[in-house]
């Protein structure tokens, strides 16, 4: 069972990583980091040994969520296709927001981050990679299964994949509008069904 001191610090990481991916791992300023926890700023560093390692700890918990609502997605979708399908649903919503917050935590990050943030900029690079190597993984599967067509490139369409969708999620969370996500949302699920689906009957 987790300590008092574990329970406090996993909340604060959990109302940081809502309040930082709205503001900026490192841009959020501690008067609103202490605000939002409802901790003193001798009582953050208590728990954390410096304002960086507090940010690393709410990136890796809000992709954390990200991750675990792709996954559960995926839960019960058999074929290569539906998996691909499913994570366009796990994007449905009213907003931009989904499916954490103030938007893509990796996203966010690596726009924060680029050459200023060395560590942080890393930690973004190595989120996206898992990211992206879960779509290459279930297009390959896809491709080897004879569900998808052969010759499809699992790299190209994991990347087409999130950059169509990310962008999407950066234009409604701008613009507090979700057609974008929608637009693009329908774009990739034609896509998939009409390039990247094998035909039924068609040799593989």
């Amino acid at each position: 069972m987790p300590t008092k001191g574990q329970r406090t610090r996993a909340e604060i990481v959990q109302r940081s990583a809502a309040l930082m991916n709205r503001q900026g791992f490192f841009a959020a300023p501690m008067a609103a980091v202490v605000e939002a926890t409802g901790i003193q700023k001798g009582g953050l560093y208590r728990h954390f040994e410096s304002r960086e390692a507090l940010a690393y700890e709410a990136l890796e918990f809000a992709v954390a969520q990200v991750r675990a609502r792709f996954m559960q997605a995926l839960q019960g979708r058999s074929g290569a296709c539906e998996q691909l399908l499913a994570l366009l649903d796990a994007y449905a919503g009213s907003t931009g927001d989904v499916p954490f917050e103030g938007g893509c935590p990796i996203m966010n990050t690596a726009i924060e981050a680029d050459h200023a943030h060395p560590g942080l900029r890393l930690r973004a690079q190595q989120a996206m990679s898992g990211w992206h190597g879960l779509l290459q993984r279930i297009v390959a599967t896809g491709v080897a299964a004879g569900e998808m067509r052969p010759g499809t490139d699992p790299k190209h369409v994991a990347t087409v994949f999130i950059a169509c969708i990310e962008g999407a999620v950066m234009l409604a969370h701008l613009y507090g509008d979700a057609s974008h996500l929608n637009a693009a949302r329908s774009h990739l699920a034609r896509w998939i069904e009409s390039e990247l689906r094998q035909p039924p009957g068609a040799s593989a």
